[in-house]
């Protein structure tokens, strides 16, 4: 189920439904509400389901006699499957309805176009025995996509056939999609049929979306190595191999990806002068003048559909110039760094680098001019904790053991509908459930970096950061520590002499909200993933693997979480949301945020400066008002100006 910002929930379709006069559509709307209600779902369950026919089908599938799952609920419930059907039907219309689907396909259905004279012949054919019912069965959603596209049967050809891809709600409907083309081309057999059909065949279909995007294996492949080589640091003063090598630090996972990207968008673009699959390697990308025509191209691009912004320009150029230096290449190195100097894209990214950038300033300011926005960012851990109970609370409902599927879908007792809901389910459980708790951990302790958080979160090992103290009788409790070697900015931070304070939440003191959330997940959550058993990290793989949860999947659930509680945010707004609430309303605390970021005050202040100044602005607004009420009560002009 995926969520976007504009998805409605089941909830808010029924609230449609029962707002609406005619009585048809209130049938829909009560039958909508009886299908779930049967199934014991409250208003908090509808809450959690993407109002999307595709999730209805899973809670609600179309009766079939052989679905003994099925029969045995419609009898436990007390309804015939007649009644059912009518339930289910409706329930699916009001859906339609409130998508303003279900007029605009009727409206398709009437359309005499060249889709209805093919459509005319078609059960004719069967009845003869030239084309089986099965063959045909998916032609209308195939027709009923093309209408909405537009198209009328001399405009499909076999690329449009393959972008309505992008349409179908599953693959499973992308399939019909496909076996429909397929009657097409089977029908150019006979004579009569030919004039009312594409004029070109279509063709077989299987696979032609598997599109290769990548680079060359061999380019992408040493790509990693250079950035295995430009994210060790050694020490030179070690005098053997083994001290070098059992002193070096490793950057971050997080670190590793920004310079493979780097590398990886520079590859891209240089393929505009030369062949990638023909180079004899890496080095040969790097010549002093392809890399000013690829920086500078990338420069051009920037502002524009699909380009870099120039602090992100900049930041992959200072990783190009590393990497560039630790393999020896001198000279390529000091171009990159020369064009860094002098191109006037590159110079305001380095600018722009050392502030907050606009976009986050922006999100910035909207969230401190909404105190309902400042409101759900505060307490945007409760809002997930409830969905991911509300995803567990639904399996329940539906009889699906969540820990059993977690670990062997494949094994449960569970027709196909169910096992889409199950997943589906399972999903919600595990996306809400960690975003519960890494807002309880950003919120309820320290705005720590996502990577942190993900990656380095771990209860036991060596650094040990996540302490599980809840067993202890005196003092229950969860504390979170981080070592300055795990932080972005710890070598600064050592130098100065300042390392993260130790974090802890309370049962029954401070932090007892967060530590009520990550309970929570360390109980019902956490195990529902497949490396629960196999690593020690907090939040683990969905894979049966010795690792932690992949950082892109962590992103991507994120998003999609705090959309649906009406908050769009990437993790680094955790960050500059406490921090800019917290100087809203108390402008002296930078020395306690310092200590919370381990950033200094010094930069704190220079990030945002901007709260500071709209408070002036306002301050001194409000003295110029109270000066003029003061002028005002005695002037006699005052009370003849009308209002």
């Amino acid at each position: 189920m995926k969520l976007t910002s504009n998805a409605p929930t089941m909830l808010d379709i029924l609230h449609f439904g029962q707002a609406l006069e005619g009585g048809t559509e209130r049938q829909y709307a009560t039958h909508f509400e009886r299908m779930f209600r049967k199934r014991g779902y409250q208003d908090r369950h509808l809450e959690t389901l993407e109002g999307t026919l595709e999730v209805y089908l899973q809670v609600a599938p179309k009766y079939r006699k052989g679905n003994a799952d099925l029969n045995a609920r419609i009898l436990d419930w007390g309804i015939t499957p007649r009644t059912y059907k009518q339930y289910q039907s409706d329930g699916r219309r009001m859906i339609e309805t409130y998508a303003g689907e279900l007029l605009a396909r009727r409206a398709r259905r009437e359309r005499q176009d060249g889709f209805a004279r093919l459509q005319a012949v078609v059960p004719d054919l069967v009845s003869v025995g030239l084309l089986k019912a099965s063959q045909a069965r998916n032609l209308p959603r195939l027709i009923d996509l093309a209408r909405v596209g537009g198209w009328d049967m001399c405009d499909i050809t076999r690329e449009r056939i393959i972008s309505l891809r992008e349409d179908c709600l599953s693959t499973d409907e992308w399939t019909r999609v496909k076996q429909a083309a397929g009657c097409l081309d089977y029908l150019r057999q006979f004579p009569t049929c030919l004039p009312l059909l594409p004029q070109e065949e279509i063709g077989t279909l299987a696979g032609v979306l598997r599109l290769d995007t990548q680079l060359p294996a061999f380019l992408d492949e040493e790509a990693r190595t250079w950035v295995r080589d430009a994210t060790v640091v050694y020490h030179d003063d070690m005098l053997t191999v083994e001290a070098r090598c059992a002193t070096a630090k490793e950057y971050s996972e997080s670190c590793k990806a920004v310079y493979i990207a780097s590398l990886r968008t520079y590859m891209r673009a240089v393929q505009a002068d030369c062949d990638l699959d023909t180079v004899n390697g890496l080095t040969a990308l790097f010549r002093p003048e392809l890399i000013e025509k690829t920086l500078i191209r990338l420069c051009k691009k920037s502002g524009t559909s699909g380009g870099l912004a120039p602090r992100t320009l900049f930041s992959y150029s200072l990783n190009l110039k590393r990497a560039l230096s630790i393999q020896g290449l001198v000279e390529e190195a000091a171009k990159v760094e020369q064009l860094i100097k002098t191109l006037p894209v590159l110079v305001e990214g380095q600018a722009a680098s050392k502030m907050m950038s606009p976009k986050v300033e922006t999100w910035c300011r909207d969230l401190l001019n909404d105190p309902n926005a400042m409101e759900i960012f505060e307490t945007q851990h409760f809002l997930y904790a409830e969905k991911a109970l509300a995803a567990l609370e639904l399996a329940d409902l539906e009889g699906i053991d969540l820990l059993a599927f977690s670990r062997s879908p494949h094994t449960q007792p569970l027709c196909a509908d169910r096992a889409r809901l199950a997943a589906d389910l399972l999903r919600q459980a595990r996306m809400f459930g960690v975003c519960a708790a890494f807002a309880a951990i950003e919120l309820e302790g320290a705005p720590f970096r996502k990577s942190n958080v993900i990656s380095d979160l771990r209860s036991s090992d060596h650094p040990q950061t996540f302490f599980d103290h809840r067993d202890d009788k005196t003092r229950p409790r969860l504390e979170i520590h981080f070592p300055n070697e795990l932080l972005k900015n710890g070598d600064a931070m050592t130098r100065r002499n300042q390392y993260l304070p130790r974090f802890v939440f309370e049962k029954d003191g401070l932090g007892a909200e967060g530590y009520r959330i990550l309970s929570f997940y360390l109980n019902r959550i956490r195990p529902l993933f497949g490396g629960a058993d196999l690593t020690d990290h907090v939040v683990p793989a969905i894979e049966a693997e010795h690792r932690s949860l992949v950082i892109s999947t962590f992103d991507g659930w994120l998003t999609e979480c705090s959309t649906s509680i009406g908050l769009p945010l990437l993790p680094h707004n955790f960050r500059h949301g406490l921090c800019k609430i917290e100087i809203f309303y108390d402008p002296t605390c930078y020395p306690e945020l310092e200590t919370l970021t381990g950033d200094t005050e010094k930069t704190l202040r220079q990030h945002y400066a901007f709260i500071d100044r709209a408070r002036q602005s306002r301050t001194l607004q409000q003295k110029r008002y109270e000066r003029r009420a003061q002028r005002m009560q005695v002037s006699p002009l005052a009370a003849e100006i009308p209002a």
